[in-house]
C-alpha cells in the first residue's frame, strides 16, 4: 500500500504539470512566437506562483490568458503582432476584416480554447491532489535561478506595446500634417511634355507571376505588346501596402526608412501647379486614419469607391473607369492632370477579387492550387484594367490632342503559405521576392517597347516620380530615372533585410 501511495504520489505531481505545459506552449505558439524552452518554463513558473492564491489565480492568471487567446488564432496562422497587424485593426474594413478572418483554419480556434481549459485544468488537478508546488523549497531555488535569466512572459506584451505606440504615433504624425506641406515652389522642366499623368497602383502583384516577366502563363497580354519602357528591377518599400506605400509616395528617409508626410508626391504635383485627381477603389475610413488616405486627401478631387464603408461589399476595380472617363473629357484649360488610380488589384482574397471577369486565363483541378489560379487570373484582370484606362486615354488623345503617360506599380508583393493543403498567399513571412514588384510606363508618343533589368529602389520613388512630370525642387534628388537602362547605386540596406529570408518563387500551375 506505501508502495502504491509512493508511486501515486509523484503521478498527481506531473498530470498538472502536463496541463501547464500544454497551456503554456500553445499560449506562446498563439503569440506568434519561436518555440523557447526558457519561455515555456517562465511562462509555468509565473502561473505556479499565482496559483497559491486564489485571487491571484482568476485576477491575474485568467486575465492574462484570455489576452493571449484574443490573438492566438491570428497568432497560430499569421505569426506575431507587428506593426503590419496592430495597422491592420486600425484601418481595415469589414469586408477585408472578413477575408482576412477566413484565412484562419478552423483547427487554430481550437487550439486557442484549449489554452483556457488546460488552464483550468491546471487549477482544478492541483486542488483536486492538494498539491503546493510553492512550499518546496527545492523548487523555489530553482525557480528562482530560471527566472533571473530572462523574463519571457511579457516579451508579448512589449512587443505589442511598441507595434502600438508606433501606430499611435504615425496617426499623430498624419493629422499633425493636415496643413504641412515642405516643398515650397516648383518649377516644371523641359521633361514635362505630357498633358496627362496617369499613375495606377497595383496591390499585392508579385512580379514573377507576370507573363511579362517570365511567368509561363500569359496573364498579361497588354502588357506584353503595348509600346513603352519595362522595368524588371523595382523593389518595393515594404512587405504590405502601408508600409510600402508611406516610403515610396514620400520623400522617404533612405537611413531610417521612415516616411516624411510633409514632401509627399501629391503635394510636390500640386506645387508644380499640376491638377491632381485620386480614384480609389480601396477603403476610406476617415481623413487621416491611413498613410495611404493622407495622402490622398491633399489632391484636388478625390473618389473612393468605398467612401466611409467600414461595412463596403466587394467592389470592382472596373467602377474606376467611368469616373476616369468623365474626368478626361473635362479639361478647358488644358492644365496639366496627374491622375492616380488606386486598385484593388490582387488583394486577398484573390478569388473574390475575379468574380466580374470573364476572360480567365487558367483553371486548375486540384484544391491544393486553386487559390494559386485565383491570383493569376486577378493579374489577367489588371492587366485588362490597364488595357482599357490606356484605351481612354488613347482615345482622348486622338479627340483632344491630349498627350499622356501611363505608369503602373505595385505596391509589394506576396508570400506563399499553405493552410490546410492549400497553397494561399499572405505577409506572414518575408520572401526574396516579396519585394519584388512591376514597373512599366506607356506613353503616347512611345514607338516600341523596351525592356530593361536594373535595379530600383522604392525609397527613390518619389524621386523617381518627380523625374517622370519633370518636376523640378531644392527638396527632389535630381536625374533619379525610373525608367532608364541604370541601376540605382545603393539599396539602402534591403539586401541585408532579405538575406535571411525564405526563397519561394513562382509556382507554375499548369496542369494542377
Amino acid at each position: 500500500m506505501n508502495k502504491e501511495k509512493l508511486l501515486y504520489t509523484p503521478i498527481k505531481i506531473i498530470i498538472p504539470l502536463i496541463f501547464l505545459t500544454i497551456a503554456s506552449y500553445l499560449m506562446y505558439k498563439g503569440a506568434g512566437y519561436s518555440i523557447s524552452k526558457t519561455h515555456i518554463v517562465m511562462m509555468m513558473l509565473l502561473i505556479i506562483f499565482a496559483n497559491s492564491s486564489k485571487k491571484a489565480f482568476y485576477f491575474i492568471i485568467i486575465p492574462l490568458v484570455l489576452l493571449y487567446m484574443i490573438y492566438a488564432p491570428i497568432g497560430f496562422t499569421f505569426g506575431k503582432a507587428s506593426y503590419q497587424y496592430i495597422a491592420s485593426i486600425f484601418t481595415t474594413d469589414y469586408s477585408e476584416t472578413t477575408e482576412f478572418m477566413n484565412q484562419i483554419p478552423i483547427e487554430n480556434w481550437f487550439y486557442t480554447l484549449a489554452i483556457l481549459i488546460s488552464v483550468l485544468l491546471f487549477r482544478i488537478t492541483t486542488q483536486k491532489f492538494n498539491i503546493h508546488y510553492t512550499k518546496n523549497k527545492t523548487f523555489l531555488i530553482i525557480a528562482i535561478i530560471t527566472l533571473t535569466f530572462k523574463q519571457g512572459p511579457f516579451d508579448y506584451f512589449k512587443n505589442i506595446k511598441t507595434s502600438s505606440m508606433e501606430v499611435k504615433h504615425e496617426l499623430t504624425r498624419l493629422n499633425e500634417m493636415k496643413t504641412e506641406n515642405h516643398w515650397g515652389k516648383s518649377t516644371l522642366t523641359k521633361k514635362s511634355t505630357y498633358d496627362t499623368y496617369v499613375l495606377v497602383i497595383g496591390e499585392s502583384m508579385r512580379r514573377d507571376y507576370l507573363n511579362l516577366y517570365g511567368y509561363p502563363v500569359k496573364d498579361t497580354p497588354f502588357m506584353n505588346s503595348t509600346n513603352g519602357v519595362v522595368i524588371n528591377g523595382l523593389e518595393s518599400g515594404g512587405t504590405n501596402t502601408i508600409a510600402s506605400l508611406r516610403l515610396m509616395l514620400t520623400k522617404a528617409n533612405t537611413k531610417t526608412w521612415q516616411p516624411n508626410y510633409a514632401l509627399n508626391f501629391i503635394d510636390l504635383a500640386n506645387s508644380a501647379g499640376f491638377k491632381t485627381y485620386w480614384l480609389s477603389n480601396q477603403g476610406y475610413l476617415g481623413t487621416y486614419d491611413t498613410p495611404v488616405t493622407s495622402i490622398a486627401t491633399r489632391s484636388d478631387y478625390k473618389y473612393f469607391t468605398k467612401y466611409g464603408a467600414y461595412d463596403s461589399a466587394n467592389t470592382s476595380d472596373y467602377l474606376l473607369i467611368s469616373k476616369l472617363k468623365s474626368i478626361l473629357q473635362t479639361n478647358p484649360e488644358k492644365q496639366k492632370r496627374l491622375i492616380v488610380l488606386h486598385i484593388y488589384g490582387s488583394h486577398p482574397s484573390a478569388c473574390d477579387r475575379i468574380n466580374d471577369f470573364n476572360k480567365k486565363v487558367i483553371s486548375v483541378k486540384s484544391e491544393k492550387y486553386k487559390y494559386l489560379a485565383c491570383y493569376v487570373n486577378s493579374i489577367a484582370k489588371t492587366d485588362d484594367f490597364l488595357s482599357k484606362t490606356y484605351s481612354l486615354l488613347e482615345k482622348n488623345y486622338k479627340k483632344n490632342d491630349d498627350s499622356f503617360s501611363l505608369v503602373f506599380f505595385a505596391d509589394h508583393g506576396l508570400a506563399h503559405r499553405v493552410i490546410d493543403n492549400k497553397i494561399l498567399f499572405n505577409n506572414n513571412r518575408v520572401s526574396k521576392y516579396h519585394h519584388d514588384i512591376p514597373l512599366m510606363k506607356f506613353s503616347s508618343d512611345d514607338t516600341q517597347q523596351i525592356r530593361y533589368t536594373a535595379f530600383k529602389s522604392g525609397l527613390n520613388f518619389t524621386d523617381g516620380l518627380a523625374y517622370w512630370m519633370g518636376i523640378n525642387n531644392k527638396n527632389v534628388t535630381q536625374n533619379i530615372d525610373l525608367f532608364s537602362s541604370k541601376s540605382m547605386s545603393d539599396d539602402y540596406g534591403l539586401h541585408n533585410k532579405i538575406k535571411n529570408s525564405v526563397n519561394d518563387p513562382a509556382i507554375d500551375i499548369r496542369g494542377k
